[in-house]
């Protein structure tokens, strides 16, 4: 039962101290799988070696998972960072979907990873939403099943042979009408069962019957699906057993949502969540107090708190998707060669897909873009990066690639002060034209990381009274874009990737039309 039971934790890894750990604990039996961070995954050959190392202390082939909505270049230096979901759904093109999501997954599999939480499945209809946003393909429930049934397919194209790289969809049962970040809160979609099976639903019924092996749930609560009203779905067994295995036949493995959110953290020790997580039918709890999570369903067990059977159940399913990805008789996968690794990730051509998506991608919100006449003006807001070059550098390289290098470039704090606005209103005056790129992006626990600030607004206001054609450009999410009316012109990109900022450069420097459309309704 011990070694059963390990096979239900899923452990983060985010530091040298966790690894030594949970190295120990792989070797026992006491975890099924790891979840790598940023901070173990420098490149792609450091971290084939350090899959390498985990898988061969293994007594059963370890899960390998990562956040790679947006190309594994979300999470690991020199990997191939593509376009947003949303940018994807601006496309309208399933086939560019299926393609993104085959290079992600031959990515991972280069490195040894073998689980990647995409799809997002979530529908955003919220405008207000600070932590789906453009993680979502958009607002129609018929695009998200379009465009998550073709990742899907593109990541299943990925590699022949074994292992293999799953995905998993996220988050059900839908975390796209909430306006609260489940890192921080509870959040609440208070919508009756009608309208969750017509919007929220779809989806995940589309991945299931299309045979997702994996989902994850969504640490919100779901008045209308569970009589108690304070119970998240990862919790909640009408949500988890009634609704998802019984009523639309998911036969997968469900994996919780990190339970170290405050959404669950806040609110439920972590041992108790976990007996909680699998009582209600959850198999995977991926935790970074994967000790105490793993304690506490021993003792559960012999307290008669968990049945046996509903172990031997959830660990049976581990196994299911586990031979899905290391093939029958769930064999030791072979050890990744790091050189192989580094030479097959961020290669030319996976930057040229990436490329292909953002010019598919840019969107007119509203307005028309002004002609590129005369001497211009961009001004960027600044923002933080874990990898990758800096806002400036981005914008001087594209304008360097479009020949141009009589462009004036004022970068502004997201929150402008009064100084920074006179100087933006006096370089406008004797400006042909101005552009105001908005970099923005959803950061978990941050929820005004996706949002246009006053002072921000303020500035283009001000920039708009010179006379002086103003276009505002979304780098991020496109609902910002409903405190910029005063422009001549609203544009989104929807990313903050390199590709995008190119693709939005040419854009506005007439080198290339805008062919996106908005996913999404923008006031």
């Amino acid at each position: 039962m011990d070694e059963l039971v390990g096979q239900l934790i899923w452990a983060f890894v985010g530091s040298a101290e966790d690894l030594e750990t949970v190295e120990r604990a792989i070797a026992k039996g006491r975890v099924g799988g790891v979840w790598l961070l940023p901070t173990e995954m420098e490149g792609p050959a450091e971290t084939a070696r350090l899959i390498n190392r985990l898988q061969s202390v293994a007594q059963v082939p370890l899960l390998v998972g990562v956040d790679a909505e947006a190309g594994l270049g979300l999470v690991m230096r020199g990997a191939t960072l593509l376009p947003t979901a949303m940018a994807l759904g601006a496309t309208g093109d399933p086939e560019l979907v299926s393609a993104a999501a085959t290079l992600t997954a031959s990515e991972a599999a280069a490195c040894g990873i073998n689980a990647v939480a995409a799809p997002v499945l979530d529908v955003n209809v919220n405008p207000d939403n600070p932590i789906i946003n453009t993680r979502a393909y958009g607002e129609s429930p018929e695009l998200v099943s379009r465009m998550g049934v073709a990742f899907m397919d593109g990541m299943s194209n990925a590699v022949g042979g074994w292992p293999k790289v799953a995905p998993i969809g996220k988050h059900f049962p839908g975390h796209g009408d909430t306006v609260h970040d489940s890192h921080l809160q509870l959040g609440v979609v208070d919508q009756p069962l009608d309208r969750l099976m017509e919007v929220e639903l779809p989806p995940f019924r589309a991945a299931i019957e299309s045979g997702i092996p994996m989902l994850m749930t969504a640490h919100v609560a779901y008045p209308a699906l569970d009589p108690d009203p304070a119970t998240p779905a990862t919790l909640s067994r009408p949500i988890m057993s009634d609704l998802l295995r019984g009523q639309l036949g998911f036969q997968g493995a469900v994996v919780t949502d990190c339970m170290n959110m405050h959404a669950i953290a806040h609110h439920t020790e972590a041992g108790e969540a976990a007996v909680r997580a699998v009582s209600a039918g959850c198999d995977l709890i991926l935790t970074e107090q994967w000790d105490v999570a793993y304690e506490a369903l021993m003792h559960a067990i012999l307290e008669d708190r968990l049945r046996g059977s509903n172990i031997r159940e959830a660990a049976q399913r581990v196994r299911a998707v586990k031979a899905q990805i290391f093939g029958p008789g769930t064999a030791a996968p072979k050890p990744i060669d790091p050189e192989a690794a580094a030479a097959e990730v961020g290669k030319r051509e996976n930057l040229e897909l990436a490329n292909r998506i953002a010019e598919a991608s840019v969107a007119v919100v509203s307005g028309r873009i002004p002609s590129p006449r005369g001497r211009p003006l961009i001004i960027a807001t600044l923002m933080a990066r874990r990898f990758g070059p800096s806002v400036e550098t981005q914008i001087r390289s594209a304008l360097a690639g479009n020949g141009r290098d009589d462009i004036d470039i004022l970068l502004v704090n997201p929150s402008p002060e009064a100084a920074d606005i006179n100087q933006a209103v006096e370089h406008a005056r004797t400006a042909g034209w101005v552009a105001l790129l908005h970099f923005n992006r959803v950061e978990s626990f941050d929820p005004e990381a996706v949002q246009a600030k006053r002072e921000l607004v303020s500035l283009a206001q001000s920039v708009a009274a010179t006379g002086t054609p103003l276009t505002v450009v979304s780098l991020g999410s496109p609902y910002v874009l409903s405190s910029f009316d005063m422009a001549a012109a609203r544009v989104c990109s929807f990313s903050t990737s390199d590709a995008s900022v190119q693709a939005t450069l040419r854009v506005l420097l007439g080198g290339q039309k805008p062919v996106g459309r908005v996913p999404v309704a923008v006031a």
